[in-house]
């Protein structure tokens, strides 16, 4: 039987995060890599630890757009269902349910749907989306937390702006109360409250988040 739409949205996403980490985990305790015979006189075959910081910078972004592929996706589907609270607060008299790309159109207008951080997020779907058609509502706080620090770094690995820079110096001093420096570096310390290095509990977080979502869901 075919899985409803929402349900393989979450597989989707639940599969790319799980291969995500397989790999990830794969390099960060490898210590070198298998190369042809031919190349080995000339190539170090040793995994450096700079090496893997980067490679888990660059899957920062892959993480997080992952992420928002799932929430676009599950809000034009929840405004889908039941458009009336969006109706309501635009004062427009709408079908009881709409197609998936009326849905999506109505949602993202003449631009991209973004959300700046979980709060804003969850803004969002408290203004257009009924409560019984709102998962963000059940993304629990301290996930949340954690997916907000996701995003100021993510933020900072996209664009590498001063400004970028300047709030995520002030994100690890104001909650980890250390000085500025590159994520990788901050990725690779051991967390002692989740004991596990940081970049694991982030991957937790949007685990978690996407978890609750889904039960609320009945999915």
């Amino acid at each position: 039987m075919r899985k409803p739409p929402l349900a393989r949205e979450f597989d989707e996403f639940f599969s790319r995060l799980n291969d995500y980490t397989d790999l990830l985990l794969k390099l960060y305790e490898a210590q070198q890599v298998v190369v042809a015979p031919e190349l080995a006189k000339e190539i170090d075959r040793r995994i450096h630890r700079s090496e893997k910081k980067h490679i888990h910078e660059a899957f920062v972004l892959k993480i997080y757009v992952a992420w928002e592929v799932l929430v676009e996706n599950v809000f034009v589907e929840c405004l889908r269902r039941d458009p009336s609270e969006y109706a309501r607060r635009k004062g427009l008299v709408l079908p009881r349910t709409l197609s998936r790309d009326v849905s999506r159109g109505m949602l993202s207008g003449l631009g991209y749907f973004d959300f700046k951080d979980t709060s804003d997020l969850k803004g969002k779907a408290r203004r257009f989306l009924t409560a019984g058609q709102n998962p963000f509502a059940s993304i629990p706080s301290e996930s949340a937390r954690k997916m907000d620090e996701f995003y100021v770094i993510r933020n900072y690995l996209a664009h590498y702006s001063a400004t970028a820079r300047q709030v995520l110096a002030r994100m690890y001093a104001d909650n980890y109360g250390t000085s500025f420096r590159e994520p990788g570096d901050f990725f690779f310390e051991w967390d002692t409250q989740t004991r596990q290095v940081r970049f694991a509990g982030y991957i937790n977080a949007l685990m978690a988040a996407a978890n609750e979502m889904a039960v609320f869901l009945r999915l």
